[in-house]
């Protein structure tokens, strides 16, 4: 299958808070028709493919509580067909930590890995919990009975 040119290319914020009026059982699915509705809508066309991404993303937090609006990237070819996908900047999954380089604006996970562990400044007023254990009056440690010595192997010889 050859990709074809996109002959219309937007991106809307898509208000889903309308499902939430439907029964519980039955809300992400009616945000999948809004979305399909919104589509029909504002890209005029009838033909419309949902993008695997954008699917998952609607289903993420399952059938009873589907996100209040999303940001969605729609593309019109030259058929008619309207693709609806995340845009770019969405497609940044929040399981891996991330850390934007301000120098390129690129992101870079090893910069993260790199980063060097500082201990939090505390205000001058305050004392760190090692400061506070190290003024605390000592306590006398119970005194331990002592043990019983086992006997030894070679004392109990045949």
């Amino acid at each position: 299958m050859s990709k074809q040119e996109a002959e219309l290319e937007r991106v809307y914020t898509v208000p889903l808070s309308r499902a939430w009026i439907t029964a519980r059982h039955k809300r992400t699915k009616r945000a999948v028709n809004i979305l399909r509705e919104f589509a029909e809508r504002h890209m005029k066309s009838s033909e419309i493919k949902i993008d695997t991404e954008l699917n998952e993303q609607i289903w993420r937090r399952g059938i009873t509580s589907p996100p209040r609006r999303i940001t969605v990237k729609m593309s019109k070819d030259e058929d008619g067909l309207v693709t609806i996908s995340l845009p770019k900047a969405a497609k940044i999954t929040p399981m891996e930590p991330t850390k934007v380089s301000e120098t390129e604006g690129k992101i870079s996970v090893e910069e993260v890995k790199e980063a060097p562990q500082t201990e939090p400044v505390q205000p001058s007023g305050s004392k760190s919990g090692s400061e506070k254990a190290s003024e605390k009056p000592s306590q006398k440690k119970k005194a331990s009975t002592p043990r019983k010595k086992p006997k030894s192997e070679d004392s109990n010889s045949d």
